[in-house]
């Protein structure tokens, strides 16, 4: 699995966003498990709702979107539940030409949540999208302990925000600030 961790805050993700989106229109869907196979889809990260801001006191558990280029299918995978409920799955697994992106950022005053743009497929197209999102987070971002800090994110870490993976982790997990 390839994966980018990184800390940004609106701003920031926008700034990535935009840059993989000049190299032509994309699609991003919301992930999940639910009763209907409709799930929310936007044509520009700038109409993602609250982008960049946790919905989750641990990233890793905050809303995900996949990321595919306009033109790709995407496909809904169905379940049946334990109780014989039909299920609905947004996920790579039937999607192998996306990247996962899980922007996290901040949650409440102090606390910026480590996001993930990665990719379990090795599918050329997805591989490709993964290299446009290096590429835009090396140009922009500040890379500290091997992940990536959008420039808005880093102000606010200097002024004493944690960046870190979870609002329950220890602080000596945490994102150590720089000289």
């Amino acid at each position: 699995m390839k994966q980018i961790q990184f800390f940004a805050v609106r701003t920031d993700i926008l700034q990535i966003l935009e840059a993989v989106e000049r190299d032509g229109p994309l699609q991003y869907v919301r992930t999940g498990n639910q009763l209907r196979p409709d799930f929310e889809t936007f044509s520009r990260g700038t109409d993602i709702p609250n982008l960049g801001v946790a919905d989750r006191e641990t990233g890793s558990v905050c809303k995900a979107f996949l990321v595919a280029k306009a033109a790709v299918r995407i496909a809904v995978r169905s379940i049946k539940g334990a109780s014989g409920v039909q299920r609905y799955l947004m996920d790579q697994l039937l999607n192998p030409d996306t990247v996962t992106l899980r922007p996290a950022g901040m949650w409440r005053e102090h606390t910026v949540l480590q996001g993930v743009v990665g990719t379990a497929s090795d599918s050329p197209i997805s591989l490709e999208m993964m290299k446009k999102f290096s590429s835009a987070f090396r140009k922009s971002f500040t890379k500290i302990e091997g992940r990536f800090v959008g420039p808005q994110a880093f102000a606010i870490f200097r002024a004493g925000t944690r960046l870190t993976i979870a609002e329950q982790s220890p602080q000596e997990f945490d994102l150590t600030p720089v000289q």
